[in-house]
């Protein structure tokens, strides 16, 4: 009924029945002309929508008014029977009920929008059943209809009875929607103007009886409902920790565990046994300090973790962690707080993943990254270096231009030398030998040749350093063999033997380059005495690589001897005793 309504009592003289119509005045079933009408309550009584909350003072003072009604006493002529006031009123009671229930409903549960249709199914059935059952002669007769009556009254309070669980209404809340219901009809009814006879108290018992049995049903049907939730709940949760133990328990390189509140380990899943060591048995019962390194454990950082966690609601924890047998693996992961039902922290979630590997491999490439800085630098050096002194040594533009090329593709060469080469190798001393005689064409391409000799062990390997250097040193030799020495005449012999040593227990290279019959008046206008090649043999490897050298021009050719200290990863198979 809309508010500021009122359902007022008329008498029907030719049907003896009483009458509601609406009309602008107070509550429910209050006349507003009746000299018997009470005050209404206060409109703006506060409502409170919550769950566990009574129902408020609106359906107490209705249950007073019931119990204490003010009516007038009318003729017997004009009692109505309940049953026919409730069929004939059925707007008005819903609207009013409606108005009380939703007043201690829970916010947004819908309770006047779609529950108000299994009310009133509720109502006409229990108005029939009553009037099936008011007289003994028709009993018998209607008991066939009584059945499917209390049938559909059933279906209907038990339909209640679930969507008011459905809307999260406790039982209390759910008994308070029978009192509203019981309070408005029998309000409305006896302010018709009935008086308290014994005509209409089996009325009012079989109403109560018939609405219990209502109520009843609806109970039963809502604890059906809570425990089909509880079970569906309670099988989703099963199914979840189920789920989450498959996870945690083949996610090896995750460390998973839990602690309680002090940090004493509770949990120890496989994938922290993998990471760790430490099997359930050793790891449970002690302090997640056990996994912290020693200097984190003096720095207080377990200590502290759990307290970022516990105020900030995650703690980072990206650092090295001590295993069982003593190594190190490095964590990538964070320690969260576990809050109990009462909002207190119960314990701790530890969730780290082992990142050992790719931290060796972004600490690599950092060290790469610093190498590769360095070396360009250093080549950039040398190629200044190698412009400056081929300038100087060159008597035009076209003799420089030919010989920086020629030294930068021999820097060339060594660099593709080095970038060949995988993590921890190193180059060989005949392959560098080889690869620079071959690019000046000493060599054929099975790396033989009847001008050239080449005399020494394999595999004796030159340290990462030096390469470059030595490369250099080389490629002076070729290069003036090839154009003034034993490769630019065709008598000419070149001899490069080699063999490693082990000197005050390091091991060496010793190097012999001779050139044999040179004709040394043609060979007289080569720079011989100051040039490039042998001022990087005198003075650079000494300097730069700690080598021995000697250059002398013998009768017949260059004699040249290095003495250079190679790799440890040269093979003790080829060394000899210096």
């Amino acid at each position: 009924m809309p508010a500021g309504c009122v359902v007022r009592a008329h008498s029907c003289r030719g049907n003896s029945c009483a009458r509601f119509t609406s009309g602008p005045a107070g509550p429910l079933g209050q006349p507003k002309h009746s000299p018997h009408a009470r005050r209404a309550s206060s409109p703006g009584t506060a409502r409170r929508p919550c769950r566990l909350s009574p129902p408020g003072d609106k359906l107490m003072r209705l249950e007073a008014t019931m119990r204490h009604p003010s009516v007038v006493l009318p003729t017997a002529r004009q009692q109505m029977k309940l049953s026919r006031f409730i069929q004939e009123n059925m707007d008005e009671l819903l609207s009013e009920w409606n108005a009380i229930s939703s007043s201690y409903a829970p916010s947004g549960s819908g309770a006047s929008l779609g529950l108000g249709r299994h009310a009133e199914q509720i109502l006409s059935a229990i108005a029939v059943d009553m009037e099936t059952g008011s007289s003994e002669t028709g009993q018998q007769a209607r008991e066939g209809a009584r059945g499917d009556i209390t049938e559909a009254r059933g279906s209907a309070a038990a339909v209640y009875g679930a969507v008011r669980h459905g809307d999260d209404l406790s039982v209390s809340q759910l008994a308070a929607d029978y009192r509203a219901l019981r309070a408005t009809v029998l309000k409305a009814w006896l302010q018709t103007g009935e008086p308290r006879d014994a005509e209409r108290s089996p009325q009012i018992l079989r109403f109560n009886d018939t609405l219990d049995q209502a109520f009843g049903e609806s109970l039963v049907a809502y604890d059906a409902q809570a425990r089909r939730q509880r079970a569906k709940s309670q099988a989703a949760l099963r199914e979840s920790e189920a789920r989450y133990r498959g996870i945690v328990n083949t996610a090896l390189d995750y460390a998973i565990f839990t602690t309680d509140a002090a940090g004493i380990i509770e949990s120890w899943p496989p994938g922290a046994e993998a990471v760790f060591g430490w099997t359930p048995e050793e790891a449970i019962g002690k302090h997640a300090e056990i996994t912290f390194t020693e200097e984190d454990r003096a720095a207080g950082v377990p200590a502290e973790e759990m307290r970022v966690a516990q105020a900030e609601g995650v703690a980072a924890d990206v650092r090295w962690h001590a295993c069982r047998d003593g190594s190190r693996v490095f964590i990538d992961g964070a320690t969260r707080p576990l809050i109990d039902a009462c909002g207190d922290t119960s314990g701790f979630l530890k969730v780290g993943r082992d990142t050992t590997e790719r931290k060796h491999w972004d600490e690599r490439q950092q060290v790469l990254l610093r190498e590769l800085q360095h070396r360009t630098r250093n080549l950039m050096a040398v190629v200044l270096t190698i412009f400056d002194k081929t300038r100087r040594s060159s008597p035009d533009v076209h003799v420089l231009a030919k010989s920086y090329t020629s030294r930068l593709g021999a820097l060339a060469r060594v660099q593709g030398l080095l970038s060949r080469l995988q993590e921890g190798d190193r180059i060989a001393f005949d392959t560098l030998v080889r690869a620079e005689l071959s690019a000046m064409g000493a060599l054929d391409e099975a790396g033989n040749s009847e001008r050239v000799e080449l005399s020494g062990p394999s595999g004796v390997y030159l340290r990462s350093g030096t390469v470059q250097t030595f490369a250099l040193a080389l490629h002076e030799l070729a290069t003036n063999a090839l154009k003034y020495g034993a490769l630019a005449q065709e008598q000419g012999r070149l001899s490069l033997r080699w063999r490693a040593m082990r000197l005050d227990g390091h091991p060496s290279l010793h190097i012999e380059w001779t050139e044999s019959c040179v004709d040394m008046a043609r060979a007289a206008d080569a720079p011989h005495g100051s040039g490039y090649g042998r001022e990087l043999i005198e003075y650079a490897l000494p300097y730069q690589l700690d080598a021995r050298t000697s250059y002398e021009l013998g009768p017949d050719g260059v004699r040249c001897t290095i003495e250079v200290p190679v790799s440890d990863a040269t093979s003790p198979d080829v060394m000899t005793h210096g």
